[in-house]
């Protein structure tokens, strides 16, 4: 598919009064196109929600159900499950999108992809009338409005950098969900949440994986009801009541089993038998997940998405913390892992915390337990071999070295963006 042949996304629909908080934007004019081929033309019979179509094959007459590919939108009403927040709102603007009898063409990676209850998964392009072209690409439009979270398949993942950034536009703007006022009044307004992210190594234990949620405003936020999702669940950890955290304040919510408090009084148990984020991989298109906080009036509040992309702004612990020290050790094997450490400062004016961090020295990759924080001005040191942890030094717990003889050691965010490097 040519990508000169695409229209932009955004002009082709007159929002009605219902969608007053969705802004118009500047849409992108370029993506990865050539990524996907298309397999079918088909004629919409109905919408049923912000990311679902049925419609039918114009040569075989076929009735299908087609999910988008690209986003994920509210779910609305059904008697099988409750609505979420901007679910109508989400069908409303689909359906001002493509009316019924609008001619579509369905595109993809794989002509056999299928998501959810075996339903097509599709780039969906809407025929524009004015260039007389299959042009308009509907997770496009809905993602510029504010109207899905980011949702990545990895094989079908050509097209989710275009997506991620007209959903990165809406979060800016404040569009659509992102609003947090959408679904009524935002709770505790004045409240300032960071989200961490502690994805585990490939074949890692559930338990260790987790989202970190610190309080690092001014006031006091009660988040009992508060509730955590990913781009794919309608909610997998809800807060329960007493979660009080004071400035500063934390908890560690880990997706699988485990006693709660333990290793420390800030960690909390979702019990699922299964990780949620996914690896990003290292294939050209751009694969991810987020981590999403709603109060208790189900807004989004907070998020953090992962991986960081171009446009991402600067981690804001670059430039603050730096690789102050290495050593690589004396003699050789277990001797040399003895004696071998990776020191960090914190050159910034404010305290400086590494929940899920990683460490990368080529040969290993450490990975930052939540609560790890450096205050100003101060530092904290990493070494290989055994010992007790302290609050200014770890402990990695090996017995070979972690450092060759010469190399780089890169300290990367959560978000897989590079906060400092240090050379030896």
């Amino acid at each position: 598919m040519n990508r000169r042949r695409l229209a932009v996304a955004g002009a082709f629909v007159t929002l009605t009064t219902a969608a007053a908080l969705i802004s118009p934007t500047t849409p992108a004019t370029a993506g990865p196109w050539d990524g996907v081929r298309s397999w079918e033309t088909a004629t919409v019979q109905r919408v049923v929600d912000g990311d679902t179509l049925i419609v039918n094959d114009e040569v075989t007459g076929a009735e299908s159900r087609i999910r988008l590919l690209g986003i994920n939108a509210p779910e609305i009403t059904t008697s099988a499950h409750a609505g979420q927040c901007g679910g109508a709102l989400g069908r409303q603007i689909m359906k001002s999108l493509v009316p019924v009898g609008t001619r579509v063409r369905l595109a993809a990676v794989d002509q056999t992809s299928t998501g959810k209850s075996a339903r097509p998964q599709r780039v969906v392009l809407a025929f524009n009338p004015k260039t007389g072209e299959f042009d308009q690409d509907l997770a496009w439009a809905m993602a510029e409005r504010g109207l899905g979270v980011w949702f990545t398949v990895p094989k079908e993942a050509a097209m989710s950098s275009l997506y991620r950034e007209a959903i990165a536009g809406a979060q800016s703007r404040r569009d659509g969900i992102w609003n947090p006022n959408l679904c009524r009044e935002a709770l505790q307004p004045d409240a300032v949440l960071s989200l961490r992210l502690g994805r585990t190594a490939p074949g890692g234990k559930v338990a260790d994986e987790w989202v970190s949620v610190r309080n690092t405003g001014a006031s006091t936020v009660d988040i009992s009801g508060w509730m955590l999702r990913d781009s794919g669940l309608q909610g997998w950890y809800t807060f329960p009541g007493g979660s009080i955290l004071t400035p500063g304040d934390y908890r560690v919510v880990h997706t699988g089993t485990g006693t709660p408090g333990q290793p420390d009084g800030h960690d909390v148990y979702a019990g699922a038998s299964a990780r949620l984020y996914q690896d990003v991989g290292t294939g050209p298109a751009l694969v991810g997940d987020g981590a999403y906080l709603l109060d208790a009036a189900k807004n989004f509040r907070f998020w953090r998405e992962y991986p960081c992309t171009a446009t991402c702004e600067a981690d804001p612990l670059a430039g603050g913390v730096v690789i102050d020290a290495i050593s690589v050790g004396q003699g050789k094997g277990k001797a040399r892992a003895k004696t071998q450490w990776v020191r960090l400062a914190n050159k910034g004016a404010a305290e400086a915390c590494l929940d899920g961090a990683r460490l990368d020295t080529v040969a290993k990759a450490y990975r930052f337990a939540p609560g790890t924080c450096i205050p100003a001005g101060g530092t904290w040191t990493l070494n290989v071999r055994k010992g007790s942890a302290t609050p200014t030094e770890a402990f990695w717990g090996l017995t070979d070295p972690a450092l060759w003889k010469s190399g780089t050691a890169r300290l990367i965010s959560d978000r897989d963006q590079v906060i400092a490097t240090g050379s030896w």
